[in-house]
């Protein structure tokens, strides 16, 4: 394995693989500068509500990977890895949402980041997939953990400052912000944290670009905070990953949050299922819906994060579903796992258990898919019999 007495300068871009830690990469950029006011730029961009960067490995690509700080170790599809013939070089243990699972391990070498910043070596664990349409990847925490950097979403760049980031005024700073788990295991990177305040109530919260909501809590922080209550409007969203299934959990509106200086007004919240086993050493995750809101910037030394809020909120969207239904495959079945209160399918009389008649799991997903205003006719069978039901799709929390 590589030297790992290396500095931080030499650690421009340690890109938080399983055992890749203290290399001393080779990087590039048009817009270096001169010693001691260095930068390197690499671009990134948003692809259905996600932060992806077009990477290269061994000369070939362009692959979209998406920037995800959620995770300690960086990922790549099994596929890819075969397809490029990776070396593969082990195993790992991750720890995701319904649990832990063993993934195998590859090296990818000379890969460029966005054009611009390039390693020599980086480790990824593999998987199946499950990274979203055109998306074969996924880089973990490490890029901005492991080297003073910027995430700017607004502008479209990943800049590294091997020198240090000469000047953060405007920007909020969060302590403490880089941390390694201790669940986090094989010399994974540190990963951010930082606190929100959800109804006045302070959380230490993982931030994570790869959670596509804003704020998820545990099942015990949700429940405390009176968030998980029958007669709350919720809609429903279960949740899987790495170690399978998390159950079921409750999207929700709280009465406001706090997070980098910035006070929210009625943001939605996921409070996760009782069975969800990615609780950690975090009370809740802060997801991209907050965080693209910010500039983030890492202070490595002060293992601190810098946080700046700016304008760009028209391409932010609140997700959750429609209908208020949640649905599940049994068998050749489809059946309702879940009904949201207050919801359209809720008014219109479906109860958890029904079955789905007539159409199959993909089917009845994509028809209580749609946009606001669109009327959907399900076929219904339960303990009273069979019948038609028609709800109208609409926001509802």
């Amino acid at each position: 394995m590589e030297d790992s007495a290396v500095n931080r300068r030499d650690m421009l871009v340690a890109m938080a693989g399983a055992g890749v830690t203290g290399i001393a990469p080779r990087c590039f950029s048009q817009d270096s500068g001169a010693p001691g006011n260095r930068v390197i730029v690499s671009r990134i961009g948003l692809v259905d509500g996600r932060v992806v960067m077009p990477i290269t490995i061994g000369g070939k690509g362009p692959y979209l990977f998406l920037i995800d700080t959620g995770r300690a170790t960086s990922m790549i599809e099994d596929e890819l890895a075969r397809e490029l013939k990776l070396q593969v070089t082990g195993t790992v243990s991750a720890r995701g949402i319904g649990g832990r699972a063993m993934l195998g391990t590859y090296m990818a070498r000379d890969v460029v980041f966005g054009g611009g910043a390039r390693q020599a070596t980086v480790s990824m664990a593999g998987m199946a997939g499950g990274f979203g349409a055109r998306v074969r990847g996924a880089l973990a925490a490490g890029m901005l953990t492991a080297v003073d950097g910027d995430l700017d979403i607004e502008a479209g760049q990943w800049r590294v400052y091997p020198d240090g980031r000469p000047d953060r005024s405007g920007f909020v700073k969060i302590e403490k912000a880089i941390r390694s788990n201790m669940n986090d295991r094989n010399r994974a990177s540190p990963r951010l944290y930082g606190e929100v305040a959800v109804n006045g109530q302070a959380f230490d919260c993982l931030l994570d670009t790869g959670a596509p909501g804003a704020i998820s809590l545990s099942y015990d922080h949700g429940r405390r905070l009176r968030l998980w209550d029958d007669a709350r409007p919720f809609a429903p969203q279960g949740s899987s990953g790495i170690g399978g299934s998390g159950g079921i959990g409750r999207i929700v509106r709280a009465d406001h949050a706090e997070f980098g200086g910035v006070r929210f007004e009625r943001p939605l919240v996921l409070v996760r299922g009782p069975q969800d086993g990615s609780r950690g050493q975090h009370d809740g995750i802060v997801g991209l819906a907050l965080l693209r809101r910010f500039n983030l910037s890492t202070d490595v030394r002060a293992k601190a994060l810098w946080v700046q809020p700016h304008g760009d909120t028209k391409s932010v969207q609140e997700r959750y579903g429609l209908s208020g239904l949640w649905l599940e495959r049994k068998g050749e079945e489809v059946r309702v796992a879940a009904v949201g209160t207050g919801s359209p399918a809720a008014g219109a009389g479906v109860a958890v258990n029904d079955q789905i008649i007539g159409l199959d799991f993909g089917a009845a997903i994509a028809k209580i898919s749609g946009k606001p205003g669109q009327v959907v006719e399900l076929n219904v069978a339960g303990a009273s019999g069979s019948r038609v039901v028609k709800l109208t799709l609409q926001p509802f929390l």
